[in-house]
């Protein structure tokens, strides 16, 4: 019976039925499409390439006192030579990889690792090769870079590394799976910037000896290092991008699929209660004839889990094409993990279900619980004149949700990091739920507000009006779906358009230098004083971008969550702070220095809210885990704060040197003494010309060059932004239509009554831009609130940035899309003939 008045009530209210079947389908066709997609991101899997012969691998631990370094840790390359001791071990090969930029004739540079040459054993396609002899002055290449470059045996090629650029001569190529410049070994460590300490060291057991066996011999002599026999473990070593990108990929789709849980159980819920109360007339004639309340609870628990069901079942397909074309518009752009494959799997579609059911059913109880439960004539009446203001429980639920949504923004929000981030799209939730909770008391405020200008328009602006006033608990289910798309939507937007323009513009303020110089593979160091003695400058810099962890100055003191960006330069301190500005708040960028002869680790500068969050000053000392996981702990000279353009730590290029990968600099700042001069750029020119692919630019064209560098971050949130955005507008116009065909009866009374369908139409229109306009008000504002803390505690900026476009785009669309799920459902019911309306149900 249970069903089968289920199956009546969907056939009576078709409208109804439709309105919830539309809002389970994009519910769970953007949770399968994300369930997938992770799916893929977490079944990646890369194989290693260069240590696929090498069955025991030993590296350093990649973690710094429980948190992952930036750059890599590494081993003593000592430990090689104890392992190589062992009597189960034929050789023990310490490997490590640094940055080249290798040219031939007018070919275009190619950027490959530099490696020492006794690696071609492992290294080559096969294993156990023998390295080819190099000396002084011979370097070896991959076939593929070879060909690249036009280079055969006996090939002059220039080189840039660490020490400058240098002519090499090809002595052997090599049959290598992954691209590399081989040097003989002593020279190779020389260049690679570090040559006490290996990525990794290669072990090679003597005939007959298992893996297994080797890994136990080895682990008695590696003391703390790592002993690796596994693919997956050999793979993390040899690609530690990888496990980066694995883990950040994962970390987005759960996001995106969890976001997008939280707002279809949200928006599901908000359709279904809506679906229900539309049919309080029916509820309350089925308990005139004798229908128990549980018997209408159960019936409607039963329509939705049928509509739950079939909806996830049309969504199946869709999802799954949906991740496909996703999957390979990433994949194209090189934003997935090496490896992933998407294949379907069930386990998002059970997942879609359960949200579905979760939704739709519990959604279902409560909205029948008061219609269940009330007495025959009470329900009529109420079916007839809707009930205005809301219970005392729901308001206390209300202002509670709001309390905590408010709570939240202050502390976790306001805290900034990863955490405050991951925090933001609930604590938006929560304001929304709060939203829908009080939203007769904002749809009865925003009809009075927004009731003045429209009475102005005459009696079409009246009626709206005291529609409004009448149907205030139906316009709240309309407007919080479209404060939940502004919200969200903007939150999303604003949030990269403010940290985007706030770096654009502490980057353009800071930037004191009149020429930028760069290449594809980097600079040698000391490029910056070569430039520095050209005829006309007055301070040539070197700047090398890296991460750090940072933590308080104590002794024993811990890492902080997440990574800082900093920037070492070459030179004094004084030299940078002529080509770079960063604000500084107190101190001086003069006292800036390495570490002297003793223990001290020198001095550094630190971006104010840095500093605070470590609770360091000026004359005070902080810690700080270097790229490989070395712990220092310098003295604060300086504070400053424009750090989102130039680096949350400013340090000394010898304070690091020997703990990156990459000894090279990314650029190099160079102001000119006066102004500017063709004689300048010529002599710029002119001393960078033996590195290949350096070039000379100015600043206005590196700092546009540095924005142009953010398009495929750009596009990625874009796409997670117009997956969740789109399926929240599609929700928002399938409530405005459900409110607009529940109608029927109305608008065929108001045209018995002598309205013609064009006035009619008209106070249509303007009630539904009351429900616009309200929630983009409402919307905005939760935004803005959510948004000034990220921001501040982001950039220190204290309101967030919008461009101009920005609100105007919000407010069309809005509008487009509010208006044409009004009218057109309108089209419908005018068709219908107001005699008949009044009895029919749309």
């Amino acid at each position: 019976m249970t069903t089968g008045l289920a199956r009546a009530q969907i056939r009576s209210r078709p409208s109804a039925f439709v309105g919830t079947f539309v809002a389970l389908l994009f519910g769970a066709l953007v949770i399968i499409c994300c369930g997938h997609l992770l799916f893929a991101a977490a079944d990646a899997d890369q194989a290693p390439q260069r240590y696929a012969a090498v069955p025991v691998l030993v590296a350093a631990d990649p973690e710094a006192d429980g948190r992952p370094v930036p750059d890599r840790a590494r081993v003593d390359v000592s430990l090689a030579g104890r392992i190589a001791a062992l009597p189960q071990v034929k050789a023990a090969v310490a490997d490590t990889a640094f940055p080249v930029t290798v040219s031939a004739g007018h070919r275009a540079p190619v950027v490959a690792d530099g490696r020492p040459v006794s690696t071609v054993r492992f290294a080559a396609a096969g294993g156990d090769a023998t390295p080819p002899a190099l000396a002084a002055g011979r370097l070896a290449l991959d076939a593929g870079t070879a060909r690249e470059l036009g280079a055969v045996r006996g090939t002059t090629l220039r080189v840039t590394a660490s020490e400058g650029t240098a002519s090499y001569r090809l002595e052997a190529v090599v049959d290598s799976p992954r691209p590399g410049v081989w040097f003989a070994d002593a020279e190779a460590w020389r260049l690679s910037g570090h040559p006490n300490r290996a990525d990794a060291i290669a072990v090679l057991p003597k005939p007959g000896v298992p893996a297994d066996r080797l890994a136990d011999q080895v682990r008695k002599a590696a003391g703390s290092a790592r002993v690796l026999t596994s693919a997956g473990d050999r793979n993390a070593v040899e690609n530690p991008d990888f496990s980066v990108l694995q883990e950040n990929t994962i970390g987005m789709f759960g996001a995106m699929g969890g976001l997008s849980l939280y707002i279809a159980i949200f928006v599901v819920a908000n359709t279904m209660a809506l679906s229900i109360s539309q049919r309080q007339r029916e509820t309350a004639l089925l308990r005139g004839i004798g229908a128990r309340p549980a018997q209408i609870r159960r019936t409607a628990a039963a329509e939705a889990s049928l509509v739950a069901v079939l909806a996830v079942a049309v969504a199946v397909v869709p999802g799954y094409l949906l991740a496909r074309v996703l999957f390979d518009a990433m994949e194209s752009r090189h934003l997935m993990p090496p490896g992933s494959r998407l294949e379907f799997t069930w386990i998002p579609v059970a997942v879609a279900a359960f949200a579905g059911l979760l939704a739709a059913v519990p959604g279902s109880l409560i909205a029948s619980f008061r219609a269940a439960r009330s007495r025959p004539a009470q329900a009529l009446g109420e079916a007839a004149v809707p009930r205005r203001g809301i219970g005392p429980i729901r308001l206390l639920i209300g202002l509670a949700a709001l309390a905590g949504a408010v709570l939240l923004t202050v502390t976790v929000l306001a805290g900034g990091g990863t955490t405050a981030n991951n925090a933001a799209p609930f604590v938006l939730l929560l304001f929304m739920v709060a939203v829908s909770l009080l939203g007769p008391l904002l749809a009865r405020l925003a009809t009075e507000v927004l009731g003045l200008p429209l009475r102005l328009t005459g009696v079409t602006g009246e009626l709206a009006t005291l529609n409004g006033r009448a149907r205030a608990r139906r316009l709240s289910s309309a407007i919080v779906p479209v404060a939940l798309v502004v919200a969200f939507g903007v939150t999303k937007v604003g949030q990269q358009t403010s940290l985007s323009h706030e770096a654009r513009v502490q980057s353009e303020a800071a930037l004191s230098a009149d020429r930028v110089v760069e290449a594809p593979g980097g600079l040698p160091q000391d490029l910056a004083e070569r430039a520095a003695r050209v005829p006309g400058v007055a301070a040539a810099t070197g700047i090398t971008d890296l991460g750090l962890l940072v933590g308080p100055g104590d002794k024993g003191a811990r890492p902080g969550k997440d990574s800082v960006q900093a920037r070492a330069f070459t030179g004094a301190g004084g030299q940078l702070a002529r080509n770079l500005d960063p604000d500084v708040v107190s101190g001086s960028l003069s006292a800036v220095r390495p570490a002297g002869g003793g223990a001290a680790a020198g001095t550094v500068a630190v971006e104010q809210r840095v500093a605070d969050r470590v609770d360091t000053a000026v004359g005070r000392p902080i810690t700080l885990w270097l790229g490989d996981g070395t712990r220092i702990r310098p003295v604060v000279a300086a504070t400053y704060k424009r750090g989102t353009g130039v680096g949350d730590v400013l340090l000394p290029q010898a304070t690091v040197a020997g703990h990156l990968t990459s000894p090279l600099a990314d650029r190099i700042l160079v102001r000119a003494d006066g102004s500017p001069s063709a004689g300048l750029d010529r002599g710029l020119e002119s001393a960078v010309s033996g590195t290949p692919g350096a070039t000379v630019q100015t600043a206005r064209a590196f700092t546009q060059a540095t924005q142009e560098d953010r398009e495929q971050f750009a596009w990625l949130e874009a796409m997670a932004l117009g997956v969740i955005t789109g399926f929240a507008g599609i929700a928002a116009a399938n409530t405005l239509a459900m409110v607009t065909f529940e109608r029927l009866r109305e608008v065929s009374m108001l045209r018995l009554i002598g309205m013609n369908p064009r006035r009619l139409r008209r106070v249509v229109r303007l009630e539904a831009l009351t429900v616009v306009l309200a929630g983009l008000g409402i919307g905005m504002v939760i935004a803005l609130i959510i948004l000034r803390p990220l921001v501040q505690a982001a950039t220190g900026a204290s309101f967030p940035y919008l461009p101009p476009a920005l609100p105007a785009v919000v407010t069309a669309v809005a509008l487009v899309v509010g208006l044409a799920a009004t009218m057109l459902p309108l089209r419908r019911l005018l068709r219908v003939r107001p005699t008949e309306g009044v009895t029919r149900r749309a």
